[in-house]
């Protein structure tokens, strides 16, 4: 992958020669000031001076030229930084569209590892932080840089005085200013580092804090996030503190440099000073270059803080999917018959060295009830994902609508399906925005929202939505109940029209009574025709299925109804037992409860 680094300093590269360009021009017309100021002075004092570069007629002359030459030095300066500011937007642009695209790229298995709130760092932070190198560094260096080189030159050529001593200083100066610059980018890297977790345990905590509250876990987060934020106030603490000491010795440097200007001028000029070069000396070591001394540390600050922004950026950037590799000799398949809807052979998935799935095999016929059943971690979740091919899993073989998945892009897959998730994701949007999945809806579907919503059990009359459709669900559904999230997921699969239904776990938040009408009218009733896999801890649910398939330990142990699979696998006679156990007690407890109350 070509270094981020390289394509913010090459890219448009004819935008930075310009900012390069502008920047050098205002150095020499800065330069040119106290030039003609000199001549100005002398010509008003009747001295004659070593060194002239134009010959006015008019002493008047002089002064409206250094007047010019500052002027036009402010405007090409203020130039150079809109052009910088604009190209730094320009990579911005760049960047965000690119960390867009790679977060959309990168599957479930894979984004497990990184919290939200690093995803959430990156854009916030570190796309701006990465182009600072272009609306901070850039122009702050260039306008270090050329007065810097061209001070000493001048002063050198004005006094005929050797250049060591002003360069020796300058060096000394440069030092001292990058290695506070560098202890000034350790702090920056370190607060957006700690920025970063903080917003990362606060989002986990905004999402779970009903959760939270009802666990009495509240003072345990809370605690964890102050202390994060003790951290990272020490740090800012430092950071200023060291800010302040770069500031003041940045103001304090021209005093220096006076003094050695002062001395080097008593010790090795050749002729006497006159007033006008005394003016030009004074201007160009306390005017001309207080700027550029000034922003010395913060161009090394903000282009180490820069890197690690670029950093950063370049490893999520060069993050890879998980790809299970397969170690055994792929078998050749014969041609499939066209009644399957769903064919897959071998399938493996492994995430972080684990195996998730094991050679799992699936025929699933166009219109077949299948519910898919297993203890928690049997891979039932991971195996709908990877049909979906949201994670790095491998096929020997995989077939939709006998057409091979494996050869079409992801989208098209995708199109496939409608997938329902146990906590089905809700918009901050109104309800009819959430089952269309679209905003700014057209009024005129909504005979087909209010039928999705009828057939998922979801009455507005008696939901508690009091403007109807209109109703605003607020953010992650907060206005909602776990069973009024599932049924508006349910609603808005339906609403769709996939002709492959992944449902995982959906009916786990919804009373007996609902499950019931749901399944008479939706999951058997109107979706009869349609291909449907059921995740499920319900027992109830498996008398009403075609087939089920048992999974243990990331395989797809045993395969058939309901009664046979009661009457030859002990396993899953076990798994039974165990889930009508958990249910009854769950049952008792609620139960228990109320009459508490």
């Amino acid at each position: 992958m070509k270094s981020l680094f390289a394509e913010v300093v090459f890219t448009r590269i004819h935008a930075r020669i310009t900012v390069l360009i502008c920047s050098l021009v205002a150095a020499v017309l800065g330069l040119m000031g106290p030039f003609f100021q000199k001549e100005f002075i002398d010509q008003l004092t009747g001295v004659e001076s070593k060194l002239h570069f134009i010959q006015f007629d008019h002493t008047l002359s002089y002064i409206i030229g250094a007047f010019f030459c500052v002027l036009l030095a402010q405007a090409f300066s203020q130039l150079t930084n809109f052009l910088s500011v604009r190209e730094a937007l320009h990579m911005q642009k760049v960047f965000a569209k690119r960390l867009y695209n790679k977060t959309l790229h990168l599957r479930v298995d894979t984004m497990s590892g990184r919290p939200v709130g690093e995803i959430v760092s990156l854009y916030a932070t570190d796309v701006q932080g990465a182009t600072v190198f272009l609306d901070q560094t850039l122009p702050a260096g260039a306008s270090t840089l050329f007065p810097l080189i061209l001070a000493p030159f001048a002063i050198s050529l004005l006094f005929d005085i050797p250049l060591w001593p002003t360069v020796l200083v300058m060096l000394g100066i440069s030092c001292l200013n990058t290695f506070m610059a560098f202890r000034q980018s350790k702090f920056f890297f370190n607060f957006k580092q700690l920025a970063a977790e903080r917003i990362g345990l606060v989002n986990e905590w905004i999402q779970n804090i009903r959760t939270i509250r009802i666990l009495s876990w509240t003072h345990h987060f809370e605690r964890n996030i102050f202390a994060k934020r003790e951290i990272e106030t020490r740090n800012r603490v430092s950071m200023v503190t060291n800010g302040q000491m770069m500031n003041s010795i940045s103001t304090s440097i021209t005093f220096f440099l006076n003094v050695v200007a002062l001395a080097t001028l008593v010790f090795y000029s050749k002729h006497t000073l006159t007033s006008g070069e005394l003016l030009a000396l004074l201007w160009i070591v306390a005017v001309f270059l207080t700027r550029p001394f000034r922003q010395m540390p913060w161009f090394f600050t903000f282009a180490f803080d820069s890197w690690t922004s670029l950093r950063r950026l370049e490893e999520f950037f060069s993050t890879q999917n998980n790809e299970t590799s397969q170690t055994s000799q792929e078998r050749r398949h014969a041609e499939l018959a066209d009644k399957y809807a769903l064919q897959v052979r071998g399938l493996n998935l492994t995430v972080a060295q684990r195996k998730i799935l094991k050679n799992v095999d699936l025929d699933i016929a166009h219109g077949e009830f299948v519910a898919v059943v297993g203890e928690v971690g049997a891979g039932k979740s991971m195996l709908l994902l990877s049909l979906l091919k949201e994670t790095g899993a491998h096929f020997d073989f995989y077939h939709l609508g006998g057409k091979n998945a494996l050869n079409v892009p992801v989208d098209e897959v995708r199109a496939h399906f409608a997938y329902v998730p146990q906590e089905g994701f809700i918009m901050n949007a109104t309800l009819r925005e959430n089952v269309a999945f679209l905003y700014d809806i057209e009024a005129e579907r909504d005979p087909m929202v209010e039928e999705s919503l009828r057939l998922a059990q979801f009455d507005l009359d008696t939901e508690r939505v009091e403007k109807g459709l209109n109703t605003e669900i607020g953010e992650r559904g907060v206005n909602l109940s776990g069973g009024q999230k599932q049924r508006v997921g349910l609603a808005r699969v339906h609403y769709h029209e996939a002709p492959i239904m992944l449902l995982d776990d959906c009916l786990s938040a919804v009373d007996v009574d609902t499950e019931q009408k749901l399944f008479e009218q939706l999951l058997l009733g109107a979706w009869a025709d349609r291909t449907r896999l059921l995740v499920t801890h319900r027992l109830s649910a498996l008398h009403r299925v075609d087939r089920i398939l048992f999974m243990e330990d990331g395989q797809i142990i045993d395969s058939g109804t309901y009664e046979e699979l009661l009457a030859r696998n002990e396993k899953f006679r076990e798994y039974t037992t165990s889930v009508a156990k958990e249910a009854t007690e769950k049952e008792s407890a609620k139960k228990a409860e109320v009459s508490h109350v």
